[in-house]
């Protein structure tokens, strides 16, 4: 007989968590999206959240990022106010509005307000820093709306670390690229991740992405199914236990047959 699944992360001691989630549950209407979820987040953790669709992994930044109030539990930041960045899975804008990476980073550097709606040298610098770490320094110029999908999600990124955040969240960071962009940004946030200890949780279906960059993982459908390492979680047993399905683990999530009842 299999052991039980673990269904938190094992306590980190002597370690003050940036972002403490406690018996968190988020209802709309009638249905539970999240019900007795727990998470703790500390300083250099880099955190995958799997589970199927509809299972709470939207709802559970929407919570974090307080655009949705608890409905029981609470989200705590015990050191006080956390600076978060955030990458969505999708933005929607005109791509036919003549605005450059350069000018979109601009727009959304914190330091504008200070700058009458510009930014001053040390934040250009800081701008083309950021691009060069995720290896796309030669996109300061181009038009927005030319970029590839992949592109796009690494300016997203460089737009989020420009806010200079604790913890940053990142919605189906590989939802928009394929396989080998996949593991080239797998590769380049590693590298940050490294320089940085930045916190890290992301929201990913891809499988083979998760196994790559996460160093946690937890399996979500409305609740923690199962936590761990990933060698320990993306098991077939436990994967199935999440989705309803057979799931083979290090891939992408295809449902294959339902499981017998």
């Amino acid at each position: 007989m299999l052991a039980p699944a673990a269904k938190s992360f094992p306590a980190a001691i002597g370690r003050k968590p940036l972002l403490q989630i406690q018996g968190l549950g988020v209802r709309y209407g009638s249905h539970w999206a999240l019900r007795d979820f727990d998470l703790d987040v500390h300083q250099g953790d880099m955190v995958g959240i799997i589970g199927p669709n509809g299972g709470g992994k939207s709802t559970l930044f929407k919570a974090i990022l307080g655009l949705v109030p608890p409905t029981a539990g609470r989200v705590l930041k015990p050191s006080g106010a956390l600076r978060i960045g955030y990458v969505p899975q999708h933005l929607t804008y005109d791509t036919s509005f003549p605005i450059t990476v350069g000018e979109f980073l601009t727009v959304n550097h914190p330091a504008r307000f200070f700058w009458c709606g510009g930014v001053g040298r040390k934040q250009k610098r800081e701008i083309t820093d950021t691009l060069e770490r995720l290896h796309v320094a030669d996109l300061l110029g181009q038009r927005l709306g030319t970029l590839s999908g992949g592109q796009f999600q690494r300016i997203l990124v460089a737009s989020a670390l420009l806010q200079k955040p604790e913890l940053l969240l990142l919605d189906e960071p590989s939802a928009s690229v394929d396989r080998r962009g996949s593991d080239d940004l797998s590769d380049i946030l590693e590298e940050i991740h490294r320089a940085t200890s930045l916190s890290v949780v992301f929201v990913s279906y891809d499988l083979h992405f998760v196994s790559h960059l996460a160093k946690k993982v937890c399996c979500l459908n409305q609740t923690c199914c199962a936590a761990g390492d990933p060698q320990t979680v993306l098991t077939e047993h436990l994967l199935a236990q999440t989705y309803g399905a057979t799931v083979h683990p290090w891939r992408s999530f295809q449902p294959a047959e339902p499981l017998p009842r």
